[in-house]
């Protein structure tokens, strides 16, 4: 529970930070939130910390483009702050400290950790967002359409 509320408040900060509009902040506050917790729900049933990072930016990804929509905002508002939570800063960091202290091999290994990572992220947000503009641009549109028609008065 505390770590839900410090990653909410702390992305809720970085969205002010960056100028988001103030009615996404919640928005993207729990999206980081949630993607925290897939992440590590993921890394305790034995996924590797690369693929529990795809799945969760891809979820990130999806659940943007669709607020995105909704909101009409740009997606990245949405999706940035939400993998920030999931950045392997503190294995990029430990590999760096390793390789100053003459351990190459160790560094090495944590360095190649956070990278696989930051790839596992990537992956995850250009999957989903191909995936969501060839699959739900079409079902959007559909729904836009069929919503914004207007019943015709006649003026009889």
């Amino acid at each position: 529970m505390t770590n839900a509320l410090l990653i909410f408040v702390a992305t809720l900060a970085l969205g002010v930070r960056f100028n988001l509009p103030r009615y996404t902040l919640p928005y993207s506050a729990t999206i980081a939130s949630v993607s925290y917790f897939v992440g590590q729900w993921l890394l305790s049933r034995g996924a590797t910390a690369p693929e529990a990072a795809f799945v969760a930016a891809f979820m990130v990804a999806m659940i943007s483009e669709l607020l995105a929509r909704v909101l009409k905002v740009p997606s990245p508002v949405l999706s940035i702050p939400g993998v920030i939570p999931l950045v392997p800063g503190s294995v990029a960091y430990r590999g760096v400290v390793h390789l100053v202290k003459g351990q190459e091999i160790t560094g090495v290994e944590f360095g190649t950790r956070a990278g696989l990572t930051a790839v596992g992220i990537a992956s995850g947000l250009l999957l989903a967002s191909a995936l969501s503009r060839r699959v739900l641009k079409p079902v959007f549109q559909v729904l836009v359409v069929e919503t914004s028609e207007e019943p015709e008065i006649s003026s009889d």
